[in-house]
């Protein structure tokens, strides 16, 4: 199942402007020997709701990797694919992952985009069955990022070219995370001189990988404080020990 991060979010602003008109996961208790495991349908209900990433956000689409769990076998590896096929999916149940669920989030009000607001973006989880494969895989698309400094993807009005201005370190609640900061530039379209920026937020906790993702013209990062909360909530889906 794939699903586009960069035409998604980038033609979410590319429409806002023309209608403008101008792991389990790291448990709470003690770990197991043998994490426990949910499926992609439970994983969708501990999603944040748009209106906590930001004011005026509306629900998109979701999808999810259904009730049951995946093979662990992975069809695609970070390093060997293209930057666009990297940067612009979200790839669920391709990279050995047992469960995964993604929800889209966008801004239906034109005119609050000239304030500087979020013009939408996305939050995903990828549970694997082990710590090792989760973090392989966090590594794998740190290390992806960094190598990827620029790459355009086609859209419905014109093209996004998306060049990586920076990849740093940070934590969440002490789980190993990354920023990815880029920019974007629209052509095609009459608005496309105006400066995006796309921002990820990724984090490695327990079994599971996280990301939040927006775009807006303040580079506005995801918040370390909801993706503390997007962690808690898939956290509680688990048995606690």
């Amino acid at each position: 199942m794939q699903f586009k991060i960069v035409t998604a979010v980038v033609a979410t602003a590319a429409l806002s402007f023309a209608a403008a008109g101008s792991a389990a996961a790291h448990p709470l208790g003690h770990q197991t020997a043998r994490p426990a495991q949910v499926s992609g349908s439970q994983l969708q209900t501990a999603m944040l709701p748009p209106s906590a990433i930001g004011d005026g956000l509306a629900f998109l689409s979701s999808l999810n990797s259904g009730g049951k769990l995946r093979s662990t076998r992975a069809k695609d590896n970070p390093p060997s694919m293209t930057c666009t096929d990297f940067e612009s999916k979200v790839n669920i149940s391709v990279f050995g992952d047992t469960a995964g669920a993604l929800e889209k989030y966008r801004n239906p009000n034109p005119r609050s985009l000239n304030l500087g607001n979020i013009y939408g973006g996305e939050e995903y989880v990828l549970q694997f069955a082990a710590a090792a494969t989760a973090t392989r895989f966090y590594d794998q698309a740190w290390a992806k990022y960094r190598a990827c400094l620029s790459f355009t993807e086609s859209l419905m009005v014109g093209k996004a070219t998306v060049d990586t201005l920076s990849v740093t370190r940070t934590n969440v609640s002490g789980d190993r995370a990354f920023l990815v900061t880029q920019g974007v530039t629209l052509s095609g379209h009459s608005n496309h001189r105006r400066a995006l920026y796309l921002l990820y937020l990724y984090v490695v906790a327990g079994t599971n990988v996280y990301s939040l993702s927006d775009i807006s013209e303040t580079n506005a990062e995801p918040s370390v404080t909801l993706m503390g909360d997007l962690i808690h909530r898939v956290q509680a889906l688990y048995p606690h020990h």
